[in-house]
This record gives structure tokens, sequence and C-alpha cells, in this order.
């Protein structure tokens, strides 16, 4: 039984510049407890269909024609008064920040019993009853329903969102990428709770992502939108096993996969049309490899290509041929080229020079007047590789760590004391130990709160140790003068985690990229100029100088990112720090940030730290990986040992809940319990003994020994030392968790 049905939906809105055609002719079919996925990327129109659908477009926003019918109901006919009963009771929404869907200042039970009086009808009793039976549902424990906001974890807030959207028992579920921003740990455990409310309540779901691994694990249904339009429709299965549509192939390509890993992810090059003067031919015309003459002024319409397979392309007839080239990475490069974009020359295979301590810029290269060491873009830079190609030194740690921890103080004071609040220590990072040589990446992977950006902030000294040593270059930061300082931020840099407020909304990009030039003594303005523009030509941004006099919020967040790595590489560092340098980025950009940051380290030399969630993406970008736990090291070694052979049960957890681009492969369910301890708690023995499922009595008072192999493959596990065989703890671990 078909549930909602739209028909020729065009949208529009009326901004300024002209009038944007959002959605544009969209056909969409959901049957009754159907799943189904629409991908793609910002900007395509994915979150104003939601919108038109359930009738809450901004006031600029106007439904030009077309037809929405819910269960029969022409809802573009519907009263507001009727369409309003609709909302949660038939139709109900996850928005897209959830997390910040929840009032700040009221209890979350007292909001979802709220809804439940008011559009449910419920009474006060049983409206708490309800609220119970909906956080049960969902995971949460029941005697948190008095709790405020800010007393939820982010995944918490997310499980208290799905809880209310589900409160009315819809029909519906429109879901607005629901996991966005959200840990692996609590990214899958929020899966799992929508896969087991999908077959409980039979749910029909509509989920709305750019995150094709996530509609790999959950949906049974597949729509791909570009530029206002549905270009392609299947089932997952086919789907992902062979899509139909360039714009699908370079959407899958374009995804790191833990269980298929790739050498060059693919990188969409080029944005989407402009759609307030949308093209004549095909809209990804612009950006597609297989592009001919008739794809200019030709519009495809979507057509049957198989069993309940559907494509809007001029060569869907072709699509088995073109596939198989389009696992090519130069293929989708290629394009860029064709538009009349160049990349730079292959730098010349060398060896650095030894750096100054604290110098300002790159070891190679001419001394301007201003004291810095310059780096032409046209110059031969070096290419510096892990192993031989380091040449003589290549064993000389840029990078230690030696012991480092670092402990705050939360609590006490006048306020702490009115309140009875005693002083606490929050123990972030604690005795960490690990190296770092020029050219290397290290992929910094774990739960949030486990010390990840903390330990980033320590080795750009943003913050100050509590403990240990941290020396850079040969020398211990801790003695540094602010002279010295000044010298050391020339060659140290941190890409920001959210490039939508990494720059200052009031600066033109040229204000914002030759600041950090002009704090490092560059007082030639055509010398900044040269430097700005060679640097965004380098981050993929051209032609260059069309960037310089824009403002932040007239570029893309992929634009924006590359930015943000432009800034970071406008000094030439040795050493760049990027802290989730695309976790807010669609797919295709994700792939050409990855592919462009790896690429500049190669060339520059650059030793970098990464921190991220995702292993997938460390996997394709790093040398080695380290998995942090509670502001411990548990794991470190080679990428590939680590992902391939883990060896601590933290680690194994945090592979098994990467979702993989592929419907044949289940996640498995993860036995750890939920929840990491806070981090002002001391542990005498293993900090991971409360959530490990394969936890034994001498994890709980006798710290796990460190086991390395002969590859420096290292785990901090009683699993692998001499307590193997004492007896396992007697606790339960929740199924599924």
């Amino acid at each position: 039984m078909t549930i909602l049905s739209i028909r020729d939906l065009k949208v529009n809105y009326h901004t300024q510049d002209g009038t944007v055609q959002a959605v544009d002719g969209v056909d969409l079919e959901l049957n009754e407890g159907q799943h189904l996925g629409l991908i793609g990327e910002s900007g395509c129109g994915k979150t104003t269909l939601l919108k038109a659908i359930v009738q809450v477009l901004p006031r600029n926003g106007h439904i030009v024609s077309g037809e929405i019918k819910f269960k029969g109901m022409d809802l573009l006919t519907l009263p507001p008064a009727e369409m309003r009963q609709l909302r949660w009771r038939e139709i109900a929404t996850i928005p897209q920040a959830s997390m910040d869907s929840l009032n700040p200042v009221q209890r979350v039970g007292s909001q979802l019993m709220k809804l439940l009086r008011v559009r449910g009808g419920y009474s006060k009793k049983a409206a708490r009853k309800r609220a119970v039976d909906l956080f049960d549902m969902v995971g949460l424990d029941t005697e948190r329903l008095m709790h405020y906001p800010h007393e939820f974890s982010g995944g918490m807030k997310q499980r208290a969102v799905i809880a209310m959207a589900l409160a009315l028992e819809p029909s519906l579920l429109i879901a607005d990428e629901p996991v966005t921003a959200l840990d692996v740990i609590v990214q899958h455990q929020i899966l799992e709770v929508l896969r087991e409310l999908e077959r409980e309540l039979n749910l029909t779901v509509m989920l709305i992502t750019h995150d094709i691994s996530v509609v790999a694990q959950v949906c049974d249904s597949v729509s791909v939108m570009y530029a206002g339009r549905i270009v392609e429709e299947a089932r997952s299965e086919p789907f992902f096993a062979s899509p139909a549509h360039p714009y699908s192939l370079g959407l899958q390509q374009a995804f790191p996969n833990l269980a298929r890993p790739r050498d060059v992810l693919v990188s969409i090059e080029g944005y989407p049309p402009d759609l307030r003067e949308p093209p004549t031919g095909c809209r990804f015309a612009e950006r597609c490899p297989f592009v001919q003459a008739d794809c200019h002024h030709i519009d495809p319409t979507l057509e049957d290509v198989g069993e309940g397979r559907k494509a809007a392309c001029l060569r869907s007839s072709e699509m088995d041929a073109l596939r198989a080239r389009a696992e090519d990475p130069t293929l989708w490069q290629n394009v860029e080229v064709a538009r009349g974009f160049h990349t730079p020359h292959p730098p010349a295979p060398g060896s650095p020079q030894q750096s100054p301590p604290f110098g300002g810029g790159r070891p190679t290269g001419r001394e301007g007047e201003h004291g810095l060491h310059e780096l032409s873009i046209g110059d031969e830079s070096p290419s510096l590789i892990l192993g031989e190609e380091f040449g003589e030194g290549a064993e000389i740690p840029l990078l230690e760590m030696n012991d480092v921890s670092k402990r705050f103080k939360i609590g006490g004071g006048l306020a702490g004391l009115l309140r009875g609040d005693e002083e606490q220590t929050v123990y972030a990072v604690n005795n960490i130990s690990f190296t770092l040589r020029r050219g290397e990446s290290l992929g910094l992977a774990g739960e949030s709160g486990c010390g990840k950006s903390t330990t980033g902030k320590l080795l750009v000294k943003l913050i100050d140790a509590s403990d240990g040593q941290i020396v850079f270059d040969g020398d211990d930061l801790s003695g540094v003068d602010d002279k010295e300082l000044l010298g050391f931020r020339s060659r140290v840099q941190l890409m920001f985690q959210n490039p939508f407020e990494a720059l200052n909304p009031r600066f033109t990009l040229y204000r914002s990229l030759t600041e950090p030039l002009i704090i490092h003594g560059w007082k030639d303005e055509n010398e900044r100029t040269q430097r700005v523009v060679e640097t965004l030509d380098r981050v993929n941004l051209r032609p260059a100088e069309v960037f310089l006099d824009k403002y932040p919020h007239q570029l893309s967040g992929g634009q924006l990112q590359r930015v943000v790595l432009a800034r970071a590489l406008v000094l030439h560092p040795d050493f760049l720090v990027a802290d989730e340098p695309v976790s807010m980025l669609d797919v295709s950009v994700r792939a050409g940030i990855l592919n462009t940051t790896r690429r500049l380290a190669r060339e520059l030399g650059l030793a970098t730290v990464y921190i991220s969630h995702d292993l997938s993406l460390l996997q394709y970008t790093c040398d080695r990986i380290a998995i942090m736990y509670l502001g411990e090291i548990v794991e470190i070694g080679p990428s590939n040992e680590v992902i391939n052979n883990p060896q601590h049960p933290y680690t194994q957890a945090l592979i098994a809940a990467v979702p993989v681009p592929d419907p044949t492969i289940e996640n498995p369910p993860l036995r750890i319990r939920e929840g990491v301890p806070r981090p002002t708690e001391k542990f005498t023995g293993c900090p991971f003994a409360q959530r490990c499922p394969e936890a034994m009595e001498a994890c709980l008072n006798i710290r796990p020994p460190i086991i390395a192999d002969e590859r420096g493959h290292e785990a901090q596990c009683h699993l692998y030392g001499e307590h193997r065989d004492s007896p396992k703890l007697e606790h339960e671990i929740p199924a599924g968790h």
C-alpha cells in the first residue's frame, strides 16, 4: 500500500539574487513498511523536500506546483489546522540539528509529556506512563526523565528526540541526518535503535543523509537526489552492487570503506549548478567523467533501466562498461583538468635540511626580508614519505610526547560552596607517549570525551601539560619564552573542527589568510598576496584571485574547509594537527579534502596528527593509528595492523561500530556497555574494565601490561599478558551493546 505519493513537485525560494528552483519536478513513492534512504550532497534539495511534505517551508519558500498525497489525502489542499493535526500523529520528523531541538531550560521528560498531553490528549498520569515506556523503548534510563538536556550526552539527546518522534505512533517517520556529528559507538547504537523500532513497529521511514554507509545498514531502497531532482531509484542491494548513474558511482567511490579500502578516493570535482539558472541539459554534465555533447542540451528523464530500477542518464544502457572505467580515480581527476584547472607538477625528490630551532617557516627555500624561510609553490619541494626517502636523519623524531598528562579542576569556589559541590579533578589526558617523524601521519581515534582534542591542543601548545614532556625538534616546549613561542607557532598549525566557526565572518578570505603572515613579520604586501594566491591554488581553490574578496558566508562548506586548510599551510609549517577536519562535510567534498591534505603532506613533508572517530578515514590518511580511551592510548601501531589485527577489545568495538557502505555486510552487535565513565574517576586497573565484555578480576586492580610486536604494534591489555587466565568478572553485558 502506498503511504506517500509525490508527483511533479516544484519548490522555489525567492532570494535577493533571484529565484532558486530548489526542488524541480520530483516524483517519489513510499510504501507502507518501506525504509527509503534519500542521499545526495548538501544543497541538492533533500531537506527542502522534507519541509514541503510537512508544510514547514520558510517564508521565502513556495510550492509552485505538484502533488503530495499521504494516505490518499492531498496535503497541499489541507487547511493549516488539519495539517497541524497530522504532524506528530501521522507524520513525525527527526530534525537535522536534533541535539539542539530540546528546550535547554525544561526537563526532557516534561517536554515529552507536554507533547503527549497537548497533541495526544493524554492525561497527566497516562502521559508519564507513556513517557517511561518511550524512554525504555529507545534504551534510555527512565530515571533520567527529569534531567535537563545539558545532563544528557549527544547520543542520549538523540534517543530522546527519537522518543518524541515516536510518541504518538506515527505512520511515517522522516529522519534528517539523524546520526551526523555523533561518534561511531553512539552512531551504531542509534542505528540499532532505529533498526529495532522498524522491526517492532513496522515503521515506514524516510532517512535523509549524505552518509551512504548509514543508508546501506538501515534502508531497503535508495533514491539519489542531485540539483533538485531524483537521478536514480533502486533497491539497496542492486544499488550498492551496480549503481546506474555516474553521480551515484562517484558518491560510492568517494566514501572510505573499512571492509574494502581504496588506495585513492574519488573526488567529484566542482559544485552543483546554480539553480537560479539551471542548465538546459543534464545537471551533472559539468562534473561527469562520461559526458558527451548531447548531455549539454538534452535533459534526461528518469526511466526504467532494469527491474525496479530507474535512472536519469543518456548513457544508462552503457553503464556496465562505464562502471568498470569509473574504478580509475584519474578519470574523475581529468574532469577538473578538462574544465580548465591545472594541478601543480609533482615535486622532485630530495632530502630536507635540518630545521632551525623554532625557526620560521620551512627548512628549505630562500630567506626573505621578514626573517622567515620562504618556499615558493613553484620551487622544488622535498617529497617526504616514510622509509628510506627521508634520507639522513630520518629516524630523528620531529615530535615526542613523554608521559604527558593534563588535568582540569572543576567545581568548587564560592558557587560550588553555595551549591554544596566539591572541587573535582578531570583527568583529561593520562601519561600518553608517542613519537612522530617528519612526513609521518598519526591518527587519534576514540569516542567523544576520550581526550583526543585535548591532546591536539597540547601538541600545538594552546594549553600546557600538567605533567610530562613535549619535545618539538629537540626543544622542550615547557621552557619556551614568548619570542621562541612565536617561532614555534609558525612551524605548527591547527585545523579546527568546524569550518563555519573557524573564520571571522567579518573578514574577507584575503584578510583571514594574510593575518598569520603579518603576525610573523611579512611586511611586503605583494609578497603576502603572492603567498596567499599560491596557497589557495595549492588547495584547489582556483582561480585563487576570485576568492580573495569573498566572505565566509559566500562559500560552501567544502570551500570553507579548503580555506581553513590554506590558512594552516600559508606559513609552510612542519607540523599540522587536524581536528575532525571533514566531519561536517559531504561525502564527495570530504574525499577532495582528504586527497588534498594527503597530497600536500607528502609534497611539503608535513608531520600530521588527524583527530577523528572514523577509523575508515584514518585508515585512508594515516601511517599509524593510536586508539584513545579515557585519556590513555590503549593501542597504537601501523594503520593496517590496527584495523586488520586489533588487539584491544575497545579497538575491536570501534571497528565493529563503523558502518560499511554495503548492505550485504551487517555490522556485528556491540558487546560493550554503553556510556563512557566520568573522567573524574581515577582507575587503579584497566579504565576499560567497566565496559569490557572480556574483563577479568585482574583488570580491576592491576594495570595492564604494554605488549608490543616487531612491527611496532602495541596494546595495553591483560588478555595478552600474564593475567589472561584470571577469572572473568561476573557482570552482564546488555544484548546488542
